[in-house]
């Protein structure tokens, strides 16, 4: 087993140091934004008939890049949107997508 010497601990403090900040300041997004509930009969029909997906297929086309996307007050929670009702995940997705300009 290695001892940790003085000098050894002056090299590794740092890096680790800084590892450790990194993941602090990691972005952390929501897990899931699937909840429909306090959404009515229809907001639910519209909600699917639009074809919404937490996670899109296409890498081009996330929610967070459209432009009926509205940003939640932090990043660990949901958004929202101008067209479907409910949460919106930010890599979501729906028929609706509307690139940003």
């Amino acid at each position: 087993m290695t001892s940790m010497t003085r000098r050894r601990l002056l090299i590794v403090a740092p890096a680790t140091i800084s590892a450790l900040a990194l993941l602090a300041c990691e972005k952390k997004e929501p897990d899931a934004c699937t909840s429909t509930l306090g959404l009515t009969q229809d907001e639910i029909k519209t909600r699917n008939s639009l074809g919404y997906r937490d996670r899109s297929a296409d890498p081009k086309k996330h929610c967070v890049d459209c432009l009926q996307y509205l940003a939640p007050p932090s990043v660990d929670q949901c958004g929202s949107c101008k067209v479907l009702k409910g949460p919106v995940h930010p890599r979501g997705s729906c028929n609706v997508f509307t690139p940003k300009a």
